[in-house]
């Protein structure tokens, strides 16, 4: 058993069962209770070990849960979706920013070409991204009607309803 206590930081079946518990949400004298009961360490462990032990099982159980995490993410196709998005997005950022520093550089008709050449590119890359995203065939949520007027509305329905009430005085009054 001494040897076993020795090299507590270099058993990987425990660190895993440790990181395990951690995971499982046990406090640090729930987990070392645990582990004397089972007779898997001395309670008369060293500090040093034990703090090694426990930090071994915190790296290992913190890469368990990046491992869930990404398998979770991994099967989600809105979520890869949305990463790719932003990745786009991002890059797309990055062109605007470099197309709009090489228009501030432009200092003669044939770089203003180049300039103008990677502006349609970025046009494109945005349609392209339009495409991707789905927001090319999307349908807009809100339909704004330029034209408008509330007051315009409100009188329309004030003369219709006087236009009501007009039509039934002038019926009683002809009977």
């Amino acid at each position: 058993m001494t040897s076993a206590i020795l090299k507590l930081e270099e058993d990987e079946a425990l660190i895993r069962w440790v990181a395990l518990l951690l995971l499982q949400g046990k406090k640090e004298s729930e987990i070392r209770r645990n582990l004397t009961e089972n007779a898997l360490i001395s309670s008369s462990l060293a500090p040093d070990s034990w703090k090694l032990l426990m930090r071994s099982s915190s790296i290992e159980a913190e890469s368990m849960r990046s491992l869930v995490v990404n398998r979770a993410e991994l099967g989600n196709t809105d979520w890869l979706r949305l990463d790719s998005y932003t990745r786009r997005k991002r890059t797309l950022d990055k062109i605007e920013d470099l197309v709009n520093y090489a228009l501030d550089q432009v200092d003669s008709v044939s770089k203003a070409n180049s300039v103008s050449f990677m502006a349609a590119g970025l046009i494109k890359a945005q349609d392209s991204m339009d495409k991707f995203s789905g927001a090319a065939q999307a349908a807009p949520a809100v339909v704004v009607n330029v034209g408008y007027d509330p007051m315009d509305q409100f009188r329309n329905v004030i003369q219709a309803e006087a236009f009501e009430v007009i039509d039934v005085v002038v019926d009683s009054e002809e009977e």
